[in-house]
């Protein structure tokens, strides 16, 4: 009886650990942890060639966004706005993926608060990604510029975190 005790107490204890290291638990019971950015940065997406490098260290294995952000509360030049901007993944000299964000026009997946700032999704990626080593860099391009946001030049945010748990 001794034995089978210990056993539940271990089970248990495993279980417990298990839980408290796993997304749902940290993004439910510690979310200032779990969604603090793994980037944030000044990104003037308005101006085409403007070119950012991000490096991406994180801490869990989850779904993350690329978000822009403006100075505002006032959703009409994120539904104004068709440009997009241009992405790749590259690790170890080698480019692991690349494509075009979404339009802040399309994404669907919009924040705010009543003081600002706005925030819409424009690309969403699994970590770790495939294949990659410690050196993983996201480059964020305009090449097609979201000239919409050009009122908000040199206030436009770009900050990559965890996806809000569904």
């Amino acid at each position: 009886m001794k034995i089978l005790a210990a056993i539940y107490v271990v089970l248990g204890f495993t279980l417990a650990i298990y839980i408290y290291n796993s997304n749902v638990f940290q993004a439910n019971f510690m979310g200032d942890r779990y969604y603090k950015h793994i980037f944030e940065g000044h990104f003037d997406a308005s101006q085409k060639g403007e070119r950012l490098s991000i490096p991406i260290n994180f801490k869990y294995n989850a779904e993350y966004d690329l978000r822009l952000s403006i100075p505002t509360d006032d959703i009409r030049p994120f539904y104004s706005e068709k440009g997009t901007l241009n992405y790749k993944f590259t690790s170890r000299g080698k480019v692991l993926e690349k494509g075009v964000t979404r339009s802040p026009s399309k994404t669907g997946y919009y924040s705010a608060s009543p003081d600002g700032p706005l925030s819409a999704v424009l690309l969403r990626f699994n970590l770790p990604f495939p294949e990659a080593g410690d050196d993983l860099v996201l480059v964020i391009e305009a090449v097609n510029p979201l000239t919409a946001l050009s009122k908000y030049s040199g206030f436009i945010i770009c900050t990559v975190e965890p996806s809000l748990m569904k």
